[in-house]
């Protein structure tokens, strides 16, 4: 949709609105669901030779969908996102870069959001219009559903055949280009959450946490201590000073007036990964006692010559932890069925509040068995796992009972 005016008004009659003329904006607006129809627009502009490709744009856009039920982070009406479109001289070249994204997304969500992902090709049914292939990432959640985390395209030459975008190859001879798209979210950030966080609040990931540590004075405050604050606060800078020398992203927490308890529980809620706190005994022996937010023990380091690597160590294997147990949660949660009554039971009176998990099986593409089970079950193909289809040779679908041509994850999705 093309937006000129910000603002309606009554129509002269008293019918009807219309645009007011005051209201005109400088320049239009374009309000869409993806950016297709613009960056194909401009293709068309900017390539006229081989010597022009590979064409790769990436933005950073708004976007507007039509939801009828919206989730905060994971479907809303308007939403942030990274969205990429490449143009190509060949299919193997721009099939290469929509698996090459796949891959980057893989690595973002697991080294960086510690969530592992599976990887695979969508059904036809699930498809992007208009595209070859669909390739995605899924993720489990903490309560048993799954996750669509991010997609990559392989458009073929769809697109350019629609909007008759060509180039001229090294044999001076026209041909469409071959395409690709893809996209991540703000709904990692709700796959974020939702992936680590417990019931006293947010848990981040160290590697993406805005600050990874807190410390915590324990002081009556400059004002009604001034000798004693002054000393505790030269050795809270001396560790703040190797941490941060260490590259670790910390917070000191100046509120004097508010009681220790209240601030840890904040701190808490907020999900900073690691917490210290430090008083006059805790400075007498020359170290800061730490929390994890992961949880366990309390347990003191040195504030000596290796502290800021010390505390770099720290926040290294809490992300590890963290990734170990979502892998962990994804692999029990994963259940390989011959049968389809098998998955139809286990999925009986599961809600939003929790479902089994993932449902590996084998599969016979059927847009209408797949019509049938998301009807009984709720439950949708989440992809054709690309590490699992050498294993389809021989197997016969668990629902129809026919060959079968994909090993399927199938499963109750946000």
């Amino acid at each position: 949709a093309v937006v000129t005016h910000h603002r309606l008004r009554a129509t002269a009659e008293g019918k009807g609105v219309e645009p007011d003329p005051e209201a005109k904006l400088e320049e239009p607006l374009i309000v869409r669901p993806t950016s297709e129809t613009m960056i194909w627009h401009m293709f068309g502009k900017w390539i006229m030779s081989y010597r022009d490709l590979p064409l790769k744009i990436n933005q950073w856009a708004n976007v507007v969908r039509w939801e009828m039920r919206t989730r905060a982070f994971l479907r809303s009406a308007e939403f942030l996102w990274q969205e990429g479109h490449t143009a190509h001289a060949s299919e193997a070249e721009a099939d290469a870069c929509a698996r090459q994204m796949l891959d980057v997304y893989e690595g973002v969500c697991r080294d960086k959001l510690a969530m592992p992902v599976i990887k695979g090709v969508k059904s036809s049914t699930e498809r992007f219009a208009g595209a070859e292939e669909t390739y995605t990432i899924e993720a489990l959640m903490q309560n048993g559903w799954a996750l669509q985390s991010g997609t990559s395209h392989f458009l073929g030459q769809n697109f350019a055949k629609a909007f008759d975008v060509s180039f001229q190859n090294d044999q001076n001879e026209q041909e469409l280009v071959w395409a690709t798209s893809w996209g991540v979210s703000t709904r990692l950030i709700g796959a974020l959450v939702m992936s680590h966080s417990d019931d006293a609040g947010l848990v981040l990931p160290p590697a993406i946490a805005p600050t990874q540590v807190v410390v915590v004075p324990i002081s009556k405050g400059p004002e009604k201590a001034p000798e004693d604050h002054s000393a505790l606060m030269a050795f809270v800078d001396a560790a703040v000073a190797k941490m941060e020398m260490a590259g670790v992203r910390v917070l000191v927490d100046h509120r004097y007036t508010m009681r220790p308890g209240p601030k840890y529980f904040e701190w808490e809620r907020r999900g900073i990964p690691l917490r210290m706190e430090v008083g006059a005994r805790d400075m007498e022996s020359g170290s800061l006692i730490c929390v994890k937010r992961t949880g366990g023990d309390k347990f003191a380091l040195p504030n000596d010559d290796d502290f800021g690597q010390a505390v770099a160590k720290q926040l290294e294997e809490m992300q590890a932890e963290l990734l170990s147990a979502a892998e962990a949660r994804l692999k029990a949660q994963t259940f390989e069925v011959e049968r389809y009554d098998e998955m139809k039971e286990a999925l009986e009176g599961s809600d939003a509040s929790g479902a089994p998990g993932l449902f590996l099986v084998p599969w016979r593409d059927d847009a209408e068995a797949e019509a049938a089970i998301k009807t009984e079950t709720k439950a949708t193909i989440r992809c054709y796992p690309l590490d699992q289809q050498h294993r389809i040779d021989g197997k016969k679908c668990f629902y129809s009972g026919e060959p079968a041509t994909h090993m399927a994850i199938f499963a109750r999705a946000f």
